[in-house]
């Protein structure tokens, strides 16, 4: 009886709610809509006063000023006749009287239309206007006699004109200002009329608030009474570690979730979401086929289905749950109860073991790949030395050949000294032993240093070069470490210039982006268009042995230490680097340093008052412009010519003057007559006494000797610095070095005499060694620079045309390997027997078991030993007979 009492009160209280909640509803609605009402009638009565005040005052005031400017124009029409009043003058000002007062009568017409004062004020307007045409009239009468003077007019236009045009203007003011005030007026109308909107709008929004408020009281009276009975089931499910949810098994309808799935795993399955959510197909195909098994032949009490599960949350968020399935039946329809652990951290601590050791092999295997590259790496270098040392030795009476052998050696004397500097600093790194020295640098010295270095680098590889400075003056000292600051420049515009194919472009921005006290923050930007970085080969470049991919080494070279250098420089210095890159797009790298601005100036170089005079010679306009500019900036007067002919002339003629000029700047490349022939034209015109300094934007080693055989005192690379031009300039003047002489060459033995080689070798310097080491000993050599080039040319050949093929390995477009490989299951007749011997500075014993495997007979490390190349060639060839 106590509980079916207690039902009908339920069911009393439930009707009594739903009635309470219907006259709210009705309530808001009738509020809501007379809310809208007085918004509408609000909004209309605005919009006419807004409409009367755009309409009237304004409109008025606008032509009141036009009436006020058209009778300042024509005062200033009718005074001009108090100097000039013939009668062509008078009658063409009163044609332009005309013309106004045509125009005027828009403005008049208007005013008459919206003005809203007393009519009184237009007629008086009119009427004063009329006056003023009667009496421009009589004026220009009078101003046409012949007997009238300037003085006569004047004193007419003053005591009849001038004092009606003040009272039309005093009329038209009055116009204006009537027409400001009821301005002012319908402004405080419509101020008054928002007002009481707004008062009206907040009460009826409080009115509706307060309604909505007491229903939704009502409302959770009702809601907490359902929820009574459903918490003691629910604090039950709390006390639970695991989570759970009970489907239907026929309909898969979520029936029950405990509360603690969404706390434990961030899981829940209100508000029908799908009860597979986060899972993949795969899993939940698993699933489902489990439950159809199960309807055919039910289990009772063992688990169902078990199964680790890889879920994502809504958030992204990774987990790993453990499910297992359970059937039971129950009152009306059988069950599947789920049961969810979440094992993410004993899944993560097994992958953290599984990671930690890839990470130990691949660190091992990086450091076995920087070994193997480092071995190749230096013994390149090491190979052009030795190689260039015994054809210096060999060439010992052919001086211009000795020279080019020890410049090459040179050459490859610092690259092998930047790879030990390389290894040195990163030792240095690692163990927290470098540092960083402070001294004053110039900013422009500092680029025009860097930029001198890698503009060759850039124009050898056929690329575009480009810098632009920002936000500097004409001097910018700071402190710091230039030498770091360079290697890092250099580091970042190497490796643009290696991976940026030929026709593409390389930039560097260096600007001024931030200033604190004492110091600016400098930008260093190089971009390219090269080949670019995927986003995970951004994330890895900075580590040490590491480079963008494993194909990178074996294309471009490298040891994969100078961007992890350069990021530890960088980081040292207090700056920051950052890289944008695409695969394909190119890549820019910006690095910013802070600095501390140097109090003291250096010196600006410059030849004083020593009066010296140069002529520039460029076949591009721009060059030479630019290039004056700079000596003039040094206190050298130019002159310049854009055809080596002219040139010639001008400064023939000057010699012949005897006004000499004491300097001659003139660039190598120029169509019709290059620099070298300039140079010697130059010299059997007038002597040897005029300085001269070629200047280049490529490498000059190839045709150095030839001009200095010509008569070049210097050498000069652009783009042009004002401290590089003032330092060539400077030496070239203080004394000229002489012309280096040819010796005949010696002869040798030629144990490879009768032989002729295919020589596979992309690094043009070891292929030249190569070349010259074979031919010094009797053979004929066929270059090519990569395998595919190698392949083509041996298939191309007749069978018996080579003896041998020296083949390196390390290779683009196709390795010695592979290209050892195709060669031998080619067709050739000679494909199976022709003696292939590997020349490559991988000296590894697994190096040489790869060269085996590929098919080559032989292995020869770099770098070259020509009496051990000799003896493992003869062998070859003569077993292949």
């Amino acid at each position: 009886m106590k509980k079916e009492n207690r039902t009908v009160f339920r069911r009393e209280q439930l009707a009594k709610g739903r009635r309470i909640n219907a006259v709210c509803t009705v309530c808001l609605v009738a509020m809501m809509l007379l809310y809208l009402l007085m918004t509408i009638v609000s909004s209309a009565q605005l919009a006419a006063q807004t409409d009367i005040i755009s309409e009237h005052p304004f409109e008025v005031v606008i032509s009141a000023g036009d009436v006020k400017l058209y009778l300042s124009e024509m005062q200033v029409r009718t005074e001009r006749l108090l100097r000039y009043h013939g009668a062509a003058e008078v009658d063409a000002v009163r044609q332009e009287l005309d013309g106004l007062y045509t125009t005027l009568q828009q403005p008049l017409s208007r005013i008459e239309e919206l003005y809203l004062g007393g009519e009184e004020d237009t007629r008086r307007l009119k009427g004063t206007l009329e006056k003023v045409r009667v009496e421009q009239e009589a004026f220009l009468e009078y101003a046409a006699r012949d007997d009238t003077e300037e003085g006569e007019i004047a004193a007419y236009s003053a005591e009849h004109l001038t004092p009606l045009y003040r009272q039309a203007t005093d009329e038209a003011e009055r116009l204006i200002a009537v027409a400001q005030e009821k301005k002012v007026g319908y402004g405080e109308t419509a101020t008054r009329l928002r007002r009481t909107t707004l008062v009206g709008s907040v009460l009826l929004i409080s009115a509706i608030v307060g309604v909505f408020l007491f229903s939704q009281r009502l409302l959770r009276r009702q809601r907490d009474e359902l929820a009574y009975r459903g918490r003691l089931f629910d604090d039950l499910s709390r006390s639970i570690d695991d989570a759970f949810v009970i489907r239907d098994a026929r309909t898969g309808a979520v029936q029950y979730s405990s509360l603690n799935l969404e706390r434990v795993l961030g899981l829940s399955f209100e508000g029908g979401a799908a009860p597979h959510h986060g899972l993949t197909d795969q899993d939940v195909g698993e699933i489902r086929q489990a439950v159809r098994a199960a309807d055919q032949k039910p289990p009772q009490g063992d688990i169902l289905f078990e199964k680790m599960l890889d879920y994502r949350k809504p958030d992204g968020e990774h987990r790993w749950l453990l499910l297992r399935l359970y059937r039971v039946e129950g009152a009306d329809a059988p069950q599947i109860i789920s049961v969810l652990s979440d094992r993410t951290e004993e899944v993560r601590s097994r992958q953290a073991l599984r990671d930690a050791m890839l990470t130990a092999e691949r660190a091992s295997s990086a450091k076995s790949d920087f070994l193997s590259r480092m071995s190749h790496e230096i013994r390149t270098p090491l190979n052009a030395i030795i190689g260039m040392t015994t054809i210096a030795a060999a060439s010992a009476g052919d001086a211009s050949r000795v020279e080019d052998c020890l410049q090459k050696i040179n050459f490859s004397s610092k690259h092998l000294l930047m790879l030990i500097n390389d290894v040195l600093d990163m030792s240095k790194i690692e163990s927290d032993k470098m540092t960083l020295q402070e001294e004053p640098f110039d900013i422009f010295q500092l680029v025009n240093g860097f930029v001198s270095t890698i503009y060759a680098q850039a124009k050898g590889r056929g690329l575009e070069f480009g810098e632009t400075m920002e936000g500097f003056g004409d001097q910018a000292i700071y402190l710091g470490d230039p030498l770091r600051l360079n290697q890092i420049l250099l580091n970042l515009g190497s490796n643009a210039v290696k991976f940026t194919e030929p026709g593409g472009s390389v930039r560097l921005k260096v600007s001024r982006v931030a200033a604190k006290s004492g110091a600016d923050v400098v930008r260093f930007a190089v971009t390219d268009t090269g080949i670019g970085m995927s986003k995970e080969a951004v994330e890895r470049i900075f580590q040490p042995f590491e480079q963008a991919d494993a194909t990178i080494a074996g294309r471009f070279g490298g040891t994969g230490l100078g961007m992890s250098i350069t990021k530890n420089l960088v980081s040292l210095m207090g700056g920051k680097i950052r890289i944008d890159s695409e695969p394909g797009k190119g890549t820019t790298c910006e690095v910013d340093i802070p600095l501390r601005r140097g109090k003291e100036r250096l010196e600006e170089p410059d030849f004083g008052d020593r009066g010296l005079c140069a002529m520039v010679v460029d076949d591009e306009q721009q060059v030479c412009e630019q290039t004056s500019t700079l000596l003039e900036k040094i206190r050298i007067r130019t002159e310049w010519r854009q055809s080596g002919a002219e040139a010639v002339e001008r400064i023939g003629e000057a010699h012949r003057s005897g006004s000499d000029f004491d300097l001659c700047l003139v660039d190598w490349k120029m169509p019709g007559m290059d620099g070298i022939e300039v140079t010697r034209r130059i010299r059997r015109e007038v002597g040897d006494e005029l300085p001269i300094v070629m200047i280049s934007a490529y490498d000059i080693s190839e045709v150095e000797w030839e001009a200095r055989e010509a008569g070049v005192n210097g050498f000069l690379p652009k783009p042009l610095y004002r401290s590089s031009v003032y330092t060539a300039i400077r030496e070239a003047v203080s004394g000229r070095s002489g012309p280096v002489r040819r010796k005949p060459a010696s002869a040798e033995k030629r144990p490879l005499a009768g032989l002729r080689l295919l020589v596979a070798e992309d690094n043009s310097l070891n292929r030249e060694i190569a070349e010259e080491l074979l031919r010094m000993n009797g053979a004929e050599v066929v270059g090519v620079e990569n395998g595919e080039e190698a392949v083509e040319a041996f298939l191309a050949s007749d069978p018996g045309a080579f003896d041998a093929i020296l083949m390196d390995v390390q290779m683009p477009v196709m390795n010695g390997h592979e290209a050892a490989r195709r060669i031998r299951l080619s067709q050739h007749p000679a494909a199976g027997k022709i003696p292939i011997i590997a020349t490559t500075a991988n000296a590894f014993g697994d190096d040489i078991s790869a060269a085996l495997a590929a098919g080559m007979n032989a292995h020869v490390s770099k770098p070259l030993d020509i009496d051990q190349l000799c003896r493992v060639l003869l062998e070859c060839v003569q077993k292949n007979r």
